[in-house]
């Protein structure tokens, strides 16, 4: 099972603020590093992910995507 760990230096290299599904709720509330800490408060819309293009993506050798949607990598497996 992949864990992300929630760190500040992950933080700073997710890639959750370049993502097309990321709206305006997700972006004033600051949420992002969905694959380390899980879903949040705002509500998703699939409109396409660049997970894979993420450092923190591909450092964890993660191989799903739309953790604003589905839950952590931990959460999801």
């Amino acid at each position: 099972m992949a864990k992300v760990e929630n760190t500040g230096e992950n933080f700073e290299k997710c890639h959750c603020v370049k993502c097309p599904t990321m709206n305006g709720c997700g972006r004033q509330k600051g949420e992002r590093l969905f694959c380390a800490r899980g879903k949040e408060s705002c509500e998703y819309k699939t409109n396409g992910c660049v997970c894979g293009g993420c450092s923190v993506h591909g450092d964890n050798h993660l191989d799903s995507h739309y953790y604003c949607r589905a839950g952590s990598a931990e959460q999801i497996g």
